[in-house]
């Protein structure tokens, strides 16, 4: 009887222990590891176009989170977490990474931190590539309950993110402290987002309004472009945004364009029309600008990213559907950094694509 009760004893302290070990490999750290994916050349197809032609972009890889981590000796698991995997019939490659679920729009700021919105996990994700680790912005670290984060932009020191179900912006520091929030009572759908150093405004797509509305930095709202309908300055269901070297750049969506506006809110610009053909626009949705003046699209529809010059003719496209290197499942937003370096967000496919700009014309 002794015997069998200490057999018991041991068999609970076992299985409490075993548990504690369990939750506590279950428990999600503050950061994570990461390896930033590194420029290579897989084969003749991470280029485009493809060789003998002059190459104009080269795949660098995918961001996803804890899955770009290479172990080390210095990272394998440790013998006690696998004797106690081994135990329950786990594998510890079974345990699913923290990574990007459902991406939407992101920016790279002056350090070179590169900030993701994910609707899926409600929350934001910071790469650090200086330092390879990341972490997340949610619920538990910012105090604040994400329903529907979709745009983000920089402004100033502060980084700003659209919640379309909250029909908000937010307005945080660099530590994820948050400043203030704007937009409510004005706004009904916030999408995109994006900033104009220069006259230092706000300017967010309220995709349901069908059309831009312009805040301060304190939050008032100093005016509005647009209005539902399908001639020049009007907008469809607009959607992201993008600001480069005095002009707005709007996804408008379902008129299947983008529309280009000088700094005085006029129009002078269109780019795209519905079709069938590569080139043509079904459901536009991300917008970015590089250093050359080349202009980006996401063909959500499609599958497909689209490269035109700054005339708005197209010069290539990359995609199709899929899952490889180059191909996409519902990108939706695309933003370019400081080296040309540009990030799609393949939605469905729960990651960043991210592409080199080799330069020429």
């Amino acid at each position: 009887m002794v015997r069998l009760d200490l057999c018991r004893k041991l068999s609970g302290l076992f299985m409490s222990l075993l548990m504690l070990l369990l939750s506590s490999c279950a428990t999600a750290p503050e950061r994570f590891m990461f390896s930033m994916p590194s420029t290579r050349l897989l084969n003749n197809q991470s280029l485009w176009p493809a060789k003998p032609q002059v190459s104009r972009y080269s795949y660098i890889g995918d961001i996803r989170g804890e899955s770009n981590q290479v172990k080390d000796g210095s990272q394998q698991d440790s013998v006690v977490s696998k004797f106690f995997a081994a135990l329950v019939g786990l594998e510890s490659d079974l345990i699913a990474p923290t990574d990007l679920m459902r991406p939407q729009q992101g920016v790279v700021d002056a350090n070179g931190r590169i900030y993701v919105v994910d609707t899926g996990r409600q929350a934001v994700f910071v790469f650090d590539e200086k330092s390879s680790e990341f972490f997340i912005w949610n619920e538990d670290r910012l105090n604040i309950s994400f329903k529907s984060p979709v745009g983000i932009a920089l402004a100033e020191a502060s980084i700003l993110i659209t919640d379309s179900e909250q029909a908000v912006v937010y307005i945080f520091n660099a530590q994820g402290k948050i400043i203030n929030t704007i937009g409510a009572g004005t706004l009904q759908r916030p999408t995109g987002i994006a900033y104009d150093p220069f006259s230092k405004r706000i300017f967010v797509s309220d995709t349901r309004d069908d059309n831009i509305k312009i805040y301060d930095l304190e939050g008032v709202l100093l005016d509005t472009i647009g209005g539902r309908g399908s001639k020049p300055g009007e907008f469809n269901r607009p959607t992201f945004l993008s600001f480069h070297n005095h002009k707005l750049y709007v996804a408008d969506s379902l008129n299947a364009r983008i529309q280009i506006f000088n700094d005085q809110d006029e129009v002078i610009q269109s780019i795209g029309e519905r079709g069938l053909y590569v080139g043509n626009f079904s459901r536009p949705k991300g917008v970015a600008v590089d250093s050359q003046g080349n202009i980006y699209v996401t063909e959500s529809y499609y599958d497909y990213l689209l490269i035109y010059n700054p005339a708005g003719e197209l010069l290539m496209s990359i995609g199709g559907s899929g899952n490889k290197a180059g191909q996409f499942s519902q990108p939706t937003g695309v933003w370019v950094d400081d080296k040309d370096r540009v990030f799609v967000s393949d939605m469905l496919n729960g990651r960043v694509s991210l592409f080199q700009y080799l330069g020429g014309n």
